[in-house]
């Protein structure tokens, strides 16, 4: 269920001027449908601070309203007075219920903790009962010191500064009501002392920091008062020594007051430069609070001037005027922008900006292992030390107070705290003391996490990143998984409606929900079935040397495992939840094929994906499981299985990709596939027994590299097999989905290694024949190709000089003398067999112009789009750094004629072209249309007929020189004459430097390898004219 944000809030504030415009009782049925607008906002679309704060105003004025209705009008005086008090305790007891909601969701709003601290107090004179609920107004300033009074609100100090001042206050207000009862005035002291601890250890603003010593002087003179008017005429002498206690107390306390201000100010300085930045963005979109306007009034208002209850609780209830500017303001016709969720980019990146300085400190601190060096650590590193995590999660709450709707906020607040519970959860498995501390430490960072995922997708609905967070926090956090709990985020994206409409997300989202159940699976198996030194179950995840000993009774002592048999509970567990992810993959089917039966993209993905899940994690944990069952079909069904998955994965790709076929082949010829050999020594003419089973896993692989070559035939004539497939949100990054060439160019070397490892001779041939036209669809140098799979192994100095594409081609070469005279022989012979000779136009890229096509230039792209202002090297230095090695780059422009007819280029086309060392850094320049910004604009990139520069530098392209491998008359007469140069040329040579001086695919040819002289840029059909001697 989508809504329309803007408009819910619209008629709420249009109930709000109705019902406190222009009268002095509220309009309560105006204010019913506001309270009702709220509730429906506050189930279904994600409130901000100021409309928390609001909806507890309107709640307060409608239940205090309603209770003056209800009194009867031939009431005593005492008993209306006695009504009204009760009215308010109602209302504030209900605002309250709604403000400790606010927090929950925002407790980075220092306003909010304000208005609740202040609400709070105000239930508790009402109710009357001030010294019995005196500790929800210290539990409510202590969570809202701990939330904003760690130097993440400096420039908000005022608000913290007022937090104190009222919190002392209420402390002025408990010990005038206990004057005569020593002990609970000495507890009340101990109270003030300790704020004034806080107070002077709190990172604030010059403003709040030179007014902490007046209000704590004025706090401190007024207890001291207090406590000294407790002494009659009698006790002189006992009041005599309690001064003298309270003056030595005082001296004490203000030295650490001092000390700690001192190391605050030098606090305040550093992070006053970040604090200032954020201002500035904050300024800039509009949502600065304007406290100076807004509390105008109370400046220089001080503590009262009495020492009665009376005027304390005055001056506990005097931001009346004040909040009634910030919560009512919409109903006058003024509009706050502040704490109404709209900051945006440039908010966002100054606080990330300044939680990473935090992060840094933090970080370096952890490495040292907290080792407080004075020498080493500024007053930043100091502070972090003592308050640890704290200080980065305020300011993460402030910041997402500020834009709760900005992705990158939340994403990183995530990621920070999933590294906290890994650090945590790291140290209990390396055999550290677990403490108490830790424990709670844990426990905090478990509850802000979900805290965090859960508040994430409530605030940004329209991100699939923060609901695939969710679903992996849940799988994370939780120690019995319900596959429901995960499907029931799955369910909450679909009925929210952001997401619904894009079918890669939601397909997306259900392959996350999949794989965090999968590996919660795995976690259990693992965890269950091992047992290392210090009395751990070992994961999954984590990595397990191979024993490697000849003589199984010798044991590791580093790292050893003991593995034990899964018990009958957690057997049962693993088998419904294999149950509960073949549930969710046909759901997911289910979903694919009734609501999108023509995405085929869609299809791939989701076979590709269960059939891998099948083969390595369903069928064979599916297996063992069912292995001391009789009633239980044969072992070979969950083989199948995953055998149909790769066959629905095969027959949906039109045309298919290399990756699915090599990945099927893997499966089928790995060796625990249990259904191409039976159990049984007998044999049946449908299913060969253990022994006949070798020979049948050859040809079967076999038959499969055979139905790959013919099957991939046809994907070079578009371009869909190698950028449609893994378009969508996340879906290249979950599948590993590779470019069609270089999938090409693997399946090719496994199916000629798998040859020359078990096949024959005739089928080595075959199988280099297949290859051979295979690739001539692909590469300019194709009927070079043969198979070396040596290659690799004899390079004796073990570097790797050949680039990508000469890699491609130099394994596909003879290494048999036999094999280079039959080549030409292999050209003419035919093989039977079942495939269609390639085309030679198969694979070559075509660009249209108007009704007609040219062949795409391999190393050069099109770009659109640009703005007028942008220049040849924007584009260098854009696709450089994006993208690879760049020849040449230049916009393209109009052309003008001026005086004397001299043509002269004019402003841009907005298009020009790039021209690349490599044909891949084209296809992958293609992968990046729509997604690059320059200047300002988003880009297009398409392919291009024509280069960017038509003479090309020797060795600037990345493939064989013109002539170089050939075999003809032509090019022997060309090398002898070529050799015929006179030696003195040679300077004038491209410097290939080292030893090797050898040119061709032996060579190291790359750009960084070559020194080019100005006279090697030459036309390379060009022949050099031998120098003349003049002197002659």
């Amino acid at each position: 269920m989508s809504y329309n944000y803007d408009e819910c809030v619209q008629t709420i504030q249009q109930h709000r001027q109705k019902g406190y415009h222009g009268a002095a009782v509220p309009d309560l049925d105006a204010l019913q449908q506001s309270m009702d607008g709220f509730a429906s906002l506050s189930k279904n679309c994600p409130m901000t601070p100021l409309l928390w704060m609001q909806y507890a105003q309107d709640t307060k004025a409608l239940m205090q309203g309603l209770w003056m209705m209800e009194q009867v009008s031939d009431t005593s005086n005492a008993q209306q007075q006695q009504l009204v008090i009760q009215a308010k305790k109602e209302a504030y007891e209900s605002s309250a219920g709604i403000l400790e909601l606010a927090l929950i969701e925002f407790p980075g709003c220092a306003l909010l903790h304000l208005y609740n601290l202040e609400n709070t107090i105000a239930y508790i004179c009402e109710c009357g009962d001030i010294g019995g609920n005196s500790t929800k107004v210290s539990n409510s300033f202590l969570k809202a010191w701990q939330c904003v009074g760690l130097g993440t609100h400096v420039n908000e100090g005022f608000i913290v500064a007022d937090m104190f001042r009222l919190f002392g206050s209420f402390l002025l207000l408990r010990l005038s009501l206990v004057v005569k009862h020593q002990s609970q005035m000495t507890l009340i002291m101990d109270e003030l002392c300790s704020l004034f601890e806080k107070w002077s250890q709190t990172p604030m603003g010059e403003g709040s920091n030179d007014e902490m010593l007046v209000d704590m002087e004025y706090l401190w003179e007024e207890a001291c008062s207090l406590i000294l008017s407790s002494y009659d005429e009698a006790n002189q002498s006992e009041k005599i020594d309690t001064a003298k206690s309270l003056e030595e107390r005082k001296k004490a306390i203000w030295e650490n007051i001092d000390e700690s201000r001192r190391i605050m100010s030098s606090l305040t300085n550093v992070l006053s430069s970040s604090e200032n930045e954020i201002d500035v963005a904050m300024s800039g979109e509009g949502i600065t609070l304007p406290w100076l306007s807004l509390f105008q009034e109370e400046q220089g208002q001080g503590m009262p001037d009495s020492k009665t209850v009376d005027s304390y609780l005055e001056s506990l209830t005097r931001r009346s005027v004040c909040w009634d500017r910030i919560v009512l303001a919409d109903t006058d016709g003024t509009t706050n922008r502040f704490l109404l969720g709209l900051g945006g980019a440039e908010t966002s990146r100054s606080f990330l900006k300044t939680i990473s300085i935090i992060r840094r400190a933090y970080q370096d601190l952890s490495r040292k292992g907290k080792s407080n060096n004075d020498s080493d650590n500024t007053p930043l590193k100091d502070f972090v030390a003592v308050h640890g995590y704290g200080m980065i999660i305020s300011l993460y709450e402030r910041a997402i107070a500020e834009c709760p709707t900005v992705e990158t906020i939340w994403t990183s607040y995530i990621k920070f705290l999933r590294e906290e519970f890994l650090s945590i959860r790291e140290q209990k498995k390396k055999g550290h003391q677990i403490t108490q501390d830790l424990q709670d430490q844990q426990s905090r960072i478990e509850h802000g996490l979900l805290s965090a995922s859960r508040r994430s997708i409530r605030n940004c609905p329209y991100s699939s990143v923060l609901f695939e967070k969710r679903m992996t926090t849940i799988g994370l956090l939780s120690i019995n998984l319900e596959p429901d709990d995960i499907s029931a985020v799955v369910k909450e994206a679909t009925e929210l409606g952001f997401l619904a409409n894009n079918q890669e997300v939601m397909l997306h989202l259900r392959l996350v929900a999949i794989n965090v159940v999968k590996r919660r699976l795995l976690s259990m198996i693992s965890l269950s079935t091992t047992t290392t030194v210090n009395q751990l179950g070992k994961d999954y995840d984590e990595d397990e040397e191979m024993n490697t000993t000849a003589n199984t009774k010798q044991k590791s002592t580093k790292k050893s495992i003991t593995y034990q048999p899964l018990n009958s509970a957690v057997l049962e567990e693993v088998k419904d939840l294999i149950e509960d992810i073949r549930d969710m993959y046909d759901e997911a089917e289910n979903f694919l094929f009734k609501s999108h039966a023509t995405w085929v993209e869609g299809k791939v993905i989701y076979w590709k994906h269960r059939a891998l899940t099948e083969a390595y994690v369903l069928c064979p944990t599916a297996k063992n499981s069912e292995a001391n069952e009789m009633d239980v079909p044969h072992t070979s069904e969950q083989d199948k299985e995953a055998i149909r998955c790769f066959e629905k994965l095969v027959k949906a790709e039109k045309p298919g990709h290399p990756d699915s076929w090599v990945e099927y082949i893997r499966y089928v010829s790995s060796a625990h596939l249990y259904y191409l050999g039976d159990d049984r020594n007998t044999i049946s003419p449908s299913q060969p027994d253990s022994f006949a089973a070798v020979p049948s896993v050859i040809r079967k692989t076999r038959g499969l590299y055979h139905r790959a070559m013919s099957s991939v035939r046809k994907a070079g004539q578009g371009e869909n097999c190698s950028e449609s497939t893994c378009s969508g949100v996340g879906l290249e990054n979950e599948l590993f989905q590779r470019h069609y060439d270089n999938g090409l160019s693997c399946l090719c070397r496994e199916f000629l290694c798998f040859e020359r490892a078990v096949g024959s001779e005739e089928s080595l041939s075959q199988a280099q024949t297949l290859v051979r036209g295979k690739m001539a669809q692909w590469t300019a140098t194709a009927p070079q190709m043969i198979a070396n799979v040596n290659a690799q192994t004899d390079d004796t100095h073990g570097k790797r000089k050949a680039v990508e594409e000469s890699q491609s081609n130099d394994a596909m070469e003879e290494d048999d003398g036999d094999e280079i005279q039959s080549k030409s022989r292999s050209k003419k012979a035919k093989l039977k067999t079942d495939l269609k000779q390639p085309k030679k136009t198969d694979g070559v890229h075509k660009v249209r112009i108007g009704k007609l096509e040219y062949p795409a230039h391999p190393y050069t792209i099109h770009v659109s789009k640009l703005s007028k202002e942008t220049e040849d090297m924007d584009l260098v230095d854009t696709f450089r750094q994006e993208i690879g090695n760049v020849v040449h780059a230049k916009i393209l422009r109009e052309k003008k004629v001026g005086k004397g007819g001299h043509h002269f280029h004019g402003e841009s086309k907005c298009s020009g072209l790039v021209q690349f060392e490599e044909r891949m850094s084209v296809e992958n320049a293609l992968l990046k249309d729509g997604k690059l910004d320059i200047g300002g604009n988003v880009i297009k990139i398409q392919r291009s007929h024509l280069p960017a520069v038509g003479i090309v530098p020797q060795g600037r392209h990345r493939v064989n020189p013109k002539g170089e491998g050939k075999s003809s008359k032509r090019n022997k007469h060309q090398k002898e004459s070529n050799l015929k140069v006179d030696t003195n040329e040679e300077n004038m040579d491209c410097d290939y430097g080292g030893d090797n001086k050898a040119k061709g695919r032996g060579g190291d040819d790359t750009p960084s390898s070559l020194s080019l002289s100005v006279l090697s840029f030459k036309p390379r059909p060009m022949k050099r004219k031998t120098i003349l001697d003049t002197k002659k």
